[in-house]
């Protein structure tokens, strides 16, 4: 794509003088008042306050005020040559290139050299750099990806073109040439390869997107972007926390996500978004940098739609092969809604983002399977042991472990927990779609999906994948296929059945199926069953192990062993900053007693209240033995096949029972 033309006169960051009227009739609707509000008390502040000078910038813009124009002139540069990052959304190098274009009539100059010389010196302290250079950029994961182009050089260098045409041509060029290929190869995925607090990292694509519309250069990212912060919804668990994806803050409610929301959704008229940048399920870390760009880009009219309207069931496609069942849209911790995260996943795109690939999450009442470690603790963050050995690592999340005691490790996979690898010899930090593509980062793929038969409420949600190329050579062959009942019954509303095939390359390698609990789980025969009554929870998942049918049932917690590695024979303790924070303490792992090259696992999982005594009635119908192997629960009848290879065509008996309702996998 042509790099677009910058625009003759001012404003044109973010708005141009055709825009104006529109923004000025915001000012007197009652549905604005309440972010006119907070802009003109902000800029009644003293500079030195946060989003003083941005707001009276703002003020200048919108009512001509040249009083809040001169303070905006003069915070913005004192705050630029105070300056040493341009990281983040509210950072100078942003919101003073907005002050420059705004308050453009009202710098002589001296103010103009100043402003520019700032903008040149703090786009030089990070890649990448000044003049921007592509081969100094990593346009996929890191702090890269956030303000120092996207919302720093692009907006400065518009500010600035008349004076110094280099800062938006040399950024405006790396933009093009390597940030938005691959944002079209994960946009489709409608969800973030960073996790649910890195996500946010979406705001500044956004920021890119409203910069060159307003400029009149159209969509530049794809469109596929409007659904990308649909992953902080259907991930939004009813106690108002998220689903751990990647690395979290401890307050799942942190971040900015009502600024994604409300950005994306004024850009795409979405109604769903802009319902939820208004809801309280989100804190406002922006404000009032928020309100300012509620003025600028909301439309006035579309009306904010519920969440409660949305399908119960999503699927997030690869490159990220993810699925969210949900069994109702009902908030607040006495709800009686369960959630289920399936992920097969596909990409590895490093950073911030798991070694994870086919897992699942579920939530009834509480956080009954997680995903469990910590990021940012009082004892751990990024890069510390914890981080690398547990956190990061496979063995922290609910998959599979297959042991090579010989396996080969790196910088980045320290220590040998029988999980995923690594790709490109333990780069974690791909920079480019072309390494994504050809240097072994695509790791698993998605073979199956499916939901209904009603698309709005379905009474299963079904996700299988193959997973082997997650792993080393130590394997031949990992699948995985997850089915989610929502069974509208009162006492089970929610059931979870998993089936794994797992080939190893040596009979030796050891197999292990994983859950993660906060609380110790209680084991008997082959059933293990984990409660959640702390404070408003109340819930109850019972975890029936059907195969392999010689089985061995470890659980492994408690204190001194909460994230214990087995291998390192060693403990890597974290502390959680905060209440919401659930690290986990305990976990269940699940292994064939006797060793074999192949292997399958089936493990049937119910939801209840944690007061129901016991589960539903399960039994397992086929075998290994056979084509098919599957279980019947309640009025279910779930098949798989046993040889991944698709069929056209199996046959088998189904148990007698009035009413049977019959799912098959794609393979069964």
């Amino acid at each position: 794509m042509a790099i677009p033309s910058v625009p003759q006169g001012h404003p044109r960051v973010y708005v141009r003088p055709d825009d104006l009227p529109a923004i000025r009739a915001k000012l007197k609707d009652p549905a604005f008042a309440g972010a006119w509000s907070v802009v003109r008390e902000a800029a009644g502040r003293n500079n030195d306050q946060d989003g003083a000078a941005f707001c009276s910038g703002f003020v200048y813009l919108v009512t001509g005020d040249q009083g809040q124009g001169r303070k905006a002139v003069a915070g913005a540069l004192a705050a630029l040559k105070a300056s040493t990052n341009a990281r983040t959304f509210r950072m100078p190098l942003h919101w003073g290139a907005c002050v420059y274009d705004w308050c453009y009539d009202l710098l002589d100059d001296k103010d103009r050299q100043a402003f520019i010389e700032q903008f040149k010196r703090i786009a030089n302290l990070h890649s990448p750099y000044y003049p921007a250079d592509a081969g100094r950029v990593n346009a996929v994961v890191g702090h890269d990806t956030e303000g120092w182009l996207l919302t720093g050089q692009l907006p400065a260098g518009v500010a600035i073109y008349d004076e110094l045409p280099t800062l938006y041509e040399a950024a405006a060029r790396v933009f093009f040439e390597k940030f938005t290929e691959v944002r079209a190869y994960y946009y489709p995925s409608h969800t973030h390869h960073q996790g649910h607090s890195y996500a946010t990292r979406l705001i500044y694509d956004q920021g890119a997107s409203w910069l060159f519309r307003r400029m009149g250069a159209g969509d530049v990212l794809s469109r596929q972007q409007q659904f990308v912060p649909y992953n902080w919804i259907y991930n939004l668990r009813p106690d108002g926390q998220q689903v751990r994806r990647g690395d979290s803050f401890d307050s799942a409610r942190s971040g900015r996500r009502k600024g994604n929301m409300m950005m994306t959704g004024s850009y795409y008229g979405d109604g769903y978004l802009l319902g939820m940048a208004d809801g309280p399920w989100f804190d406002d870390m922006l404000r009032p940098y928020h309100e300012v760009f509620e003025l600028l880009f909301r439309p006035a009219g579309v009306k904010a739609r519920p969440m409660s309207e949305l399908p119960l069931t999503k699927y997030f496609p690869e490159p990220m092969g993810e699925m969210v069942a949900r069994t109702g849209w009902t908030m607040g911790p006495s709800s009686r809604d369960a959630l289920v995260f399936m992920r097969i996943g596909g990409t590895f795109f490093g950073n911030h983002q798991f070694r994870d690939m086919g897992t699942f999450q579920v939530y009834y009442r509480g956080g009954l399977a997680i995903s469990s470690g910590v990021y940012q603790g009082i004892d751990t963050h990024y890069g510390t042991d914890h981080w690398l050995d547990y956190y990061h690592q496979t063995l922290a999340h609910n998959g599979l472990l297959i042991f090579d005691p010989n396996e080969p490790l790196d910088r980045i996979h320290r220590v040998n927990d029988g999980g995923q690898r690594v790709p490109d010899n333990g780069r974690d930090h791909p920079e480019d779609l072309a390494t994504l593509l050809e240097k072994g980062y695509v790791m698993a793929r998605v073979t199956g999906r499916a939901f209904g038969p009603d698309s709005m409420r379905p009474a299963y949600s079904y996700l299988a994948g193959d997973m082997t190329g997650a792993y080393t050579d130590k394997v031949r062959l990992v699948t995985r296929s997850m089915v989610t009942l929502s069974t509208s019954h009162a006492t089970f509303p929610c059931i979870l059945v998993v089936f794994d095939r797992v080939v190893a390359a040596r009979e030796r390698f050891k197999k292990t199926w994983l859950v993660h609990t906060i609380n110790e789980p209680t084991v008997e025969a082959d059933t293990v069953t984990v409660v959640r009554t702390e404070g408003d929870y109340d819930g109850k998942i019972e975890v029936r192990s059907l195969l392999p049918a010689a089985r061995e049932i470890r659980v492994i917690g408690g204190p001194g062993k909460e994230f214990w590695v087995e291998s390192a024979g060693r403990n890597y303790p974290a502390t959680p900053t905060s209440p919401e924070g659930e690290p986990g303490s305990w976990r269940v792992e699940i292994s064939p007693a006797r060793p074999s090259v192949s292997d399958r696992f089936l493990h049937v999982m119910t939801v209840t209240d944690a007061s129901t005594k016991w589960g539903p009635t399960v039994a397992m119908i086929g075998g290994p033995s056979e084509d098919a192997v599957g279980v019947a629960v309640m009025e279910w009848l779930v098949r798989f096949g046993n040889d991944p290879t698709p069929a056209a065509r199996r046959s088998f008996t189904m148990p007698a029972r009035p009413k049977r309702r019959l799912f098959a996998g794609e393979q069964a």
